[in-house]
């Protein structure tokens, strides 16, 4: 059996559907009452469960569990007090460690951020540069690099396959992607104003400075990567990344989605506007290190075949998000 906790949450779901479908025993932890309806639905078995809650613990199964995946998170994308990273992201992180080792389960998996290497500026940036950061999301990261050291802590001291993977910024249907308050008012990104403007033929305008590039994944290449990890070989730990390799700069991105996204209406036209303020840095991640170990290599690097998937899953509405946004601010890729 798999446990995955935070299996509320976006790349949770997308997981547990894969898992039940692959064949696999999984249970469905989490906390969103919103979302029982929705393992229900697929068939997958959800159990309530607060990584606090000394009590959850108790009523989880204890034999037959193959590993454990935490992706339960408190992001920077919302409006949350400080210390609220702390508790769930390492507090969070280490109980369930210390569950995992009371009951002999061997492997654990946890979810992190590529935001470790926020202020590392190389072409290529790879697992063993030591994490440098810096702006409004260092509290975020400080709460995950803690939880990483715990990682470790239990990876040597008890001998528990324990592998981080650090995730880059990723997309997909159902993705929070823009800053999110706790009125529900919405920022939404360039690439969700972008979908917008491509599903009603308007023209899209790309700000800034195209030499600036940027290293994104698509949410199943997250679940296939979540996948590899599950049935790496027994040994398997340490520090990964998770991203496509490749760098694409927002000309690039709008390009495609104007195309995936277009209607009878036609095909958007793309104007660059390098006046005008845009991102001021770009990433890219190496990923011979999980290809080496684990075999796995994405499969949606390209943009058409990503964002070509991506509306046939916006279309289906499988997956939608279920945090609440105001309506005026709710982009149309969360309908």
């Amino acid at each position: 059996m798999i446990l995955i906790a935070g299996a509320t949450g976006y790349v949770g779901r997308y997981l547990s559907v894969a898992m039940k479908e692959q064949g696999k025993e999984v249970l469905a932890l989490g906390r969103n009452p919103k979302v029982e309806e929705f393992f229900k639905k697929e068939g997958v078995p959800f159990q309530r469960f607060d990584l606090l809650n000394d009590a959850d613990y108790d009523a989880l199964p204890k034999e037959g569990i193959d590993a454990i995946v935490n992706l339960a998170v408190c992001l920077p994308e919302h409006e949350v007090p400080m210390e609220r990273f702390f508790d769930v992201n390492t507090r969070g992180n280490y109980k369930l460690l210390e569950f995992a080792r009371k009951n002999g389960i061997r492997r654990f998996i946890m979810a992190s951020t590529h935001k470790v290497y926020y202020d590392i500026y190389a072409p290529v940036i790879t697992e063993d540069m030591l994490p440098s950061f810096i702006g409004p999301h260092s509290p975020y990261i400080i709460s995950k690099l803690t939880a990483e050291h715990f990682m470790q802590y239990y990876s040597k001291d008890f001998g528990m396959d324990a592998i981080v993977l650090r995730f880059t910024g990723v997309h997909g249907y159902g993705a929070l992607m823009g800053y999110l308050r706790k009125d529900g008012s919405y920022t939404r990104t360039a690439s969700e104003w972008f979908i917008e403007k491509a599903y009603h033929g308007d023209p899209i305008e790309v700000w800034g400075d195209m030499s600036i590039r940027r290293d994104h994944v698509y949410i199943k290449d997250v679940v296939g990567a979540l996948c590899a990890a599950i049935a790496a070989p027994e040994g398997t730990k340490g520090v990964y990344n998770v991203a496509s390799g490749v760098a694409h700069n927002q000309y690039e991105d709008a390009v495609a989605i104007a195309k995936a996204f277009a209607t009878e209406r036609g095909i958007s036209t793309v104007t660059l506007c390098p006046e005008k303020p845009g991102l001021t840095r770009g990433y890219c991640y190496s990923i011979e290190k999980i290809r080496r170990d684990m075999g796995w290599v994405p499969k949606y690097a390209d943009l058409d075949v990503l964002y070509a998937d991506y509306r046939k899953e916006w279309e289906a509405k499988r997956f939608h998000n279920y945090f609440y946004i105001r309506p005026e601010d709710k982009p149309l890729s969360f309908d």
